[in-house]
């Protein structure tokens, strides 16, 4: 597991066809499903049912506790390798693309139907769509928040998404390049305009670069990243300066507030977070506590676009990660700690990379954190 997390490899182009059998919409099939059950209830078979209707009732469960940890509307995407759990990567193509809303009452779903390439989701700033790459065919995909629009945007490994605060435009940095496994570090660093992907810039080729954990701040002007791993450090774009602050894998900032960040250490149970603002701040935080993760490893840690929440995967108990859920975690108002947790997932598969989107119009700023640095509140928070 401590390896480098980016090594492309050469693989076929995955077919998106999967639908709903019979042409069925959406709603069609929960209309059907809901004939069906009531035939099947009809004739006796009333067995049927609880083994079918616990997972939705858990599912929505866990949407009220999202809820209620972060005060806001609330979206989680995350991949689901759907073998022995060992494609901790997602490099591989039997991959399922899951995601949840806090508040849309469908609990845990497919946001593209069937098995496929879905490697380090990513829900754009807007919170309606989510970047994808498939990584056997080196193309970075988008797709609606709904399952809708599904398209490939350009060719390559997706590595961050921002957008311009004073625009309004939605950007997405990809690694792109003819340089393949251990080599792609090489591959520069590209933005490409969302909405219109022939408008692109370059952003990064002063250094190799893994594009795990490319988090952009929010004026744009800062990325976080691993240059490469295992060097972990903060450059100015385009094309600057970058300064390494220290060394593990799974770089993420705080983008909101711009002047945090953090990477996993090598035991993989704690996170060291670091201040931006030129001081020398820094401080570990276990983030091994979850009830069920019981002190073992975990993977995949990753800023939610509010600085108060982060999400992981975990525990990690063997060589693989059949046994790893997706959790979802609040930071204590000083960023010193983890107050509380919500374990998104439960079931026999492996669950990787999440990423978390927290409606920025429900949260407020309450209060300053001990460096100064203001802290979103859940806004019914006291």
């Amino acid at each position: 597991m401590r390896a480098d997390c980016l090594e492309p490899a050469n693989s076929r182009i995955i077919d998106y066809g999967g639908r709903l059998p019979l042409g069925l919409r959406l709603d069609e099939g929960r209309a059907v499903k809901r004939v069906l059950l009531a035939m099947f209830l009809a004739v006796g078979l009333w067995f049927v049912a609880p083994a079918a209707l616990p997972a939705q009732l858990s599912s929505n469960s866990v949407a009220q506790e999202v809820r209620a940890l972060t005060g806001a509307r609330t979206r989680i995407v995350w991949v689901q390798h759907t073998g022995d759990g060992t494609d901790i990567f997602a490099h591989g193509a039997n991959l399922r693309l899951l995601g949840l809303d806090s508040d849309d009452g469908h609990g845990e779903r497919e946001l593209v139907p069937g098995e496929g390439s879905f490697c380090r989701p990513m829900i754009t700033p807007g919170g309606d769509h989510v970047v994808f790459t498939n990584f056997t065919s080196q193309g970075v995909y988008i797709v609606n928040w709904d399952g809708s629009g599904l398209q490939e945007l350009v060719r390559g490994i997706a590595a961050g998404v921002w957008r311009d605060p004073d625009t309004g435009q939605e950007w997405v940095y990809a690694q792109v390049g003819s340089e393949v496994g251990v080599n792609a570090r090489n591959n520069p660093i590209w933005r490409f305009r969302i909405d219109a992907t022939e408008v692109h810039e370059l952003v990064w080729n002063k250094t190799p670069v893994n594009p795990d954990g490319f988090q952009i701040s929010r004026d744009g002007k800062q990325v976080v990243s691993l240059f490469p791993w295992p060097h972990f450090g903060v450059a100015t774009l385009p094309n600057d300066t970058v300064s390494e602050l220290g060394q593990g894998c799974c770089a993420s900032m705080a983008a909101d507030i711009g002047n945090m960040a953090f990477h996993l250490l090598g035991d993989h149970r704690h996170l060291m977070v670091y201040s931006l603002k030129g001081t020398e701040d820094r401080w570990k935080v276990a983030v091994n506590t979850a009830p069920g993760v019981d002190g073992f490893e975990i993977y995949h840690p990753k800023w939610s676009n509010q600085s108060r929440y982060m999400a992981m995967c975990g525990p990690f108990r063997g060589k693989g990660g059949i046994t790893a859920e997706i959790y979802l975690g609040r930071f204590d108002p000083t960023l010193h700690s983890i107050e509380g947790w919500v374990r998104v997932t439960t079931n026999d598969k492996g669950d990787f990379y999440p990423d978390v989107w927290v409606d920025p119009v429900q949260l407020k700023v309450l209060r300053f954190s001990l460096n100064g640095s203001p802290v979103l509140e859940p806004a019914g928070a006291n």
